[in-house]
């Protein structure tokens, strides 16, 4: 079976006040528009990008305790929290990565009604261990829930890097490369960060894994302890010189919203 090929479909950062995370990315220069509701209730705001990425902001006004994204809100705050990719196909994707031992769950049902009354429909596929990305695909057409980009005063024009923290990066690299079919790099310490890594290319952005340098010692060690394994910073294409567009800042820059 062909390699799949995968692209980043969107960032997720989770908050307890919608109105005021929305707020506060339109002041580092982001446009931020409304996105919906889901089934189960929650709400969210995209920010839009010209290379068909995006960020989703997401809040939960009704209680979702058995979905770790609003576990992970109650223990630790707002901040940055999954990545999506999208597959060119849902099943033989999930084929692939299972046959790798990846431990994907069984494809569920989403959806989300847009403020205009429009309905989507997507499913969405989850490993078992939060290393890894989830991935969506949509069952309505991607530009029903991924509409075109605004311009951002910014300038951003999507994201540049990636970076993921991992409890071990050497497992967590073998487990990116048999999902994705590319050979990663391995880099390290990185200044700051106090971290090792390992990044590998996704269409145009950095996919970098961050494992601390030292035991306990530094941001990705404070990340893991207090959130587990995921999403830990982003950086942007195209910006201005109001934001950085380096890795380094990225995970104040993401984390900005709590």
């Amino acid at each position: 079976m062909t390699q799949q090929n995968l692209r980043i479909d969107h960032a997720v950062i989770v908050t307890d006040d919608l109105d005021r995370a929305i707020a506060d990315w339109r002041a580092r220069g982001f446009t931020v528009e409304p996105g919906g509701t889901h089934p189960r209730g929650s709400i969210n705001a995209l920010v839009l990008f010209a290379d068909g990425a995006y960020i989703e902001i997401i809040a939960f006004p009704v209680p979702q305790k058995d979905f770790f994204w609003w576990t992970v809100l109650q223990k630790d705050g707002p901040g940055p929290i999954d990545l999506a990719l999208l597959p060119e196909d849902l099943d033989s994707v999930l084929v692939q990565a299972n046959a790798a031992k990846l431990g994907y769950e069984p494809p569920q049902d989403g959806g989300r009604k847009r403020p205009d009354g429009e309905t989507l429909i997507w499913r969405t596929a989850r490993p078992a261990q939060t290393d890894l990305p989830f991935f969506c695909f949509d069952v309505t057409k991607r530009e029903l829930r991924v509409p075109a980009a605004p311009r951002h005063a910014n300038g951003a024009t999507g994201f540049s890097g990636i970076s993921i923290a991992v409890d071990d990066l050497e497992a967590s690299t073998r487990r990116w490369e048999a999902l994705t079919g590319k050979t990663a790099t391995f880099v390290g310490p990185l200044p700051g960060l106090d971290a090792v890594a390992a990044f590998l290319d996704i269409g145009p952005t950095r996919l970098t894994l961050l494992t601390p340098e030292r035991q306990g010692v530094g941001k990705v060690a404070e990340r893991l302890t207090r959130r587990g394994q995921g999403l830990f910073g982003l950086s942007f294409a195209g910006v201005g010189s109001a934001l950085p567009s380096s890795l380094q800042p990225a995970p104040q820059l993401a984390a900005a919203d709590a």
